[in-house]
């Protein structure tokens, strides 16, 4: 029995501390946030119960402030995103990129048309993700309370004329080119608050509006509570008018309950400084807790000033001396810490972009250097290639010149034996020749004397002729 009852309490107990993790998620994160970007990512646990989200579905080179539109407001410039989960996460919380789980997402509830910093130059315009450590302060506007460099490669850079494209993602500088561009911009980060919000002035829109050469209008911003206004809105004949976006109801933020909470815990640190993010959300728990404490001490108050009421007067004119005099007092330091502050801020900006310029060298130096290696590495292997060419022609050469000289010495050869068979064949022609000379000479000879004999026989027979004609003259 009693090990039934104690597996009952430890059940109870398991469920009660996942209810417990699911409220205490619900409002570290807010209810609304989980559900609609649990279908579009992965919400991860980094470090101290700190809960991320983290994209999923995408592509290697992906980035946040990428792909979508800027529109001008009375907010400033706002950022008209074409992604899904961009009603959320390019209007409230911070984007980092950590060098192990790549962009996540820090939750927070406090609504911008766009949180990003700025750069600029008299060509070209840039943004990027504004950093968790960036605080936003009603009097002095965004500082720092953490020194954090973002590299060039997570800006994004068009030229004036394209910055207000609906297809402005066709136009940013080519990587290779952004840090030249980087280099020679300055920065611009210009938050203040309207009727009630964060207004993001960026760089001035009157320098784009006369730099980009086109006719920018202002569009009045219209809050919705539903996302899928946000569709419907795309096919209404008021889009080039208004613009229609999410503002989160603070009973959907605040709702817990949540049932299935699923969040990876990560053991891999994240090279976010947890400790130095401070958000507005922070500050309205604190806000929270404090307001309870002054509750229950206005009800102790409120006990004591019924059991003693002349007490109560005394304390209560007491206490408002040393409250007016606390307040006094209390403003003063405001007002100096707020001071402190905005200088501490501006040297620090100043740091920071000291620094940034020096990264900036550190990187141009180093790129010049990884060329002028690379040059000497191509002029080495160029010249060995050139080398190599000498050697194969050298040997090309000496092929080319020792068939030569065998080809010469077999015509030399072939030559002489053509000399040889001439003097042969005119010795053998000579010969002939001699032949016939002694035929010709044998046949003249033999014609002579064969007309010798002719010559003779016809005297022969001419005397006998005579001799027989001299008879018969006789005879008569």
């Amino acid at each position: 029995m009693k090990k039934i009852i104690l597996t009952a309490v430890l059940i109870l107990f398991g469920l009660s501390a996942n209810a417990d993790a699911n409220t205490d998620f619900a409002k570290r994160v807010g209810g609304y946030f989980y559900t609609s970007l649990a279908p579009h990512g992965t919400w991860i646990e980094i470090g101290f119960g700190t809960p991320v989200w983290r994209p999923t579905m995408i592509r290697k080179s992906w980035a946040p402030y990428r792909q979508g539109q800027w529109i001008y407001t009375d907010y400033g410039w706002y950022w008209d995103s074409y992604e899904d989960f961009g009603y959320i996460t390019y209007h409230y919380g911070r984007w980092y990129y950590d060098d192990y789980y790549g962009w996540i997402w820090i939750p927070d509830y406090e609504w911008a048309p766009a949180w990003v910093d700025w750069r600029y130059d008299d060509d070209y315009i840039g943004w990027a993700p504004l950093s968790p450590y960036a605080i936003f302060d009603i009097s002095i506007g965004i500082h720092y309370n953490y020194d954090y460099y973002v590299s060039y490669n997570h800006w994004n850079y068009v030229k004036y004329n394209h910055f207000c494209d609906q297809n402005v993602y066709n136009y940013y500088v080519a990587p290779k080119y952004k840090y030249r561009v980087h280099n020679r911009t300055k920065m611009r980060t210009n938050y203040s608050y309207y009727d009630g919000r964060v207004r993001n002035d960026g760089v001035d829109f009157d320098r784009i509006r006369e730099r980009s050469g086109r006719n920018i209008e202002r569009r009045n911003i219209v809050s919705v509570n539903d996302p899928n206004d946000l569709t419907r809105e795309k096919i209404t004949k008021t889009r080039d008018k208004e613009i229609r976006t999410y503002f989160a109801n603070p009973d959907d933020i605040s709702r817990d309950g949540l049932r299935d909470v699923k969040i990876e815990k990560k053991e891999r640190k994240s090279t976010l400084e947890i400790s130095k993010v401070e958000l507005s959300r922070d500050r309205n728990l604190d806000r929270t807790k404090e307001t309870k404490k002054d509750n229950t001490r206005e009800v102790i108050r409120n006990d004591r000033e019924k059991n003693n009421t002349d007490l109560n007067k005394r304390e209560k004119t007491e206490d408002t001396r040393k409250e007016t005099k606390n307040d006094v007092t209390r403003k003063k330091v405001e007002d100096d810490r707020k001071l402190q502050e905005k200088r501490e801020t501006e040297k620090r900006n100043s740091e920071i972009e000291k620094r940034n310029n020096e990264q900036i060298k550190r990187n141009e130096e180093n790129k010049r250097n990884d060329e002028l290696r690379k040059y000497e590495e191509k002029n080495r292997i160029e010249q060995q290639k050139r080398n190599e060419q000498i050697e194969i022609q050298k040997r090309q050469d000496k092929e080319v010149q020792k068939r030569n000289e065998v080809t010469i010495q077999k015509r030399e050869e072939k030559k002489s034996n053509t000399d040889v068979f001439k003097q042969n064949d005119r010795k053998i022609e000579q010969k002939k020749e001699t032949q016939k000379v002694e035929q010709r000479n044998q046949n003249i000879n033999r014609n002579t004397e064969v007309k010798r004999n002719d010559s003779n026989n016809r005297t022969s027979d001419t005397n006998t002729r005579t001799s027989e004609k001299d008879t018969r003259n006789k005879n008569r």
